[in-house]
């Protein structure tokens, strides 16, 4: 495995997207069973740019590890988070994440061109409908564990934690 070709995907593998949301939402939950548990999304976030708390929103969500568990530094990010790159960059800072290229793609859209645009092999996200498309393009993508992909069984394609990658001198 290339660990140098690895691409990350943000909100749900490395930042806690559902709590800050859950939080600023209480009806929303926490820990969802499903992917777009919140029908409403879109409209919140046209919302909030309107108000001027989006950028603020998202540079205040908390990690969902510290940044020494990842283990490796990737090769880039790829994220549909609404905001412009440059504020999903000051939250990788902020929280003390490798500063790596980050892409941004619009919400709704394919990551496949992304992935070869950052010379990804090897992809991590937490939606089960970008697992599938991107392993079907070629790019090999694990399933990282939340509340809303436990119900699909990928077998080994799926990762509880970065200690997991099957990368010999990670595991030592």
């Amino acid at each position: 495995m290339n660990i140098n070709k690895i691409g990350l995907d943000i909100d749900g593998v490395i930042a806690n997207f559902q709590l800050a949301w859950h939080q600023l939402y209480p009806e929303i939950p926490a820990e969802p069973e499903s992917y777009d548990s919140d029908k409403n999304y879109k409209r919140r976030f046209d919302e909030m740019r309107k108000a001027g708390t989006l950028n603020d929103f998202y540079l205040g969500i908390k990690p969902l590890l510290k940044p020494e568990e990842l283990l490796f530094e990737p090769r880039c990010y790829v994220t549909a988070r609404p905001v412009p790159t440059e504020i999903t960059e000051q939250w990788l800072d902020i929280c003390g994440f490798p500063m790596k290229k980050v892409i941004t793609v619009p919400t709704d859209t394919s990551k496949v061109d992304a992935m070869k645009e950052g010379g990804v092999e090897i992809f991590i996200d937490d939606y089960y409908k970008n697992f599938i498309e991107l392993n079907n393009a070629g790019i090999f993508t694990y399933l990282y564990t939340a509340s809303w992909n436990k119900k699909y069984n990928v077998g080994h394609m799926r990762i509880n934690g970065f200690n997991e990658l099957p990368i010999p001198h990670l595991n030592e």
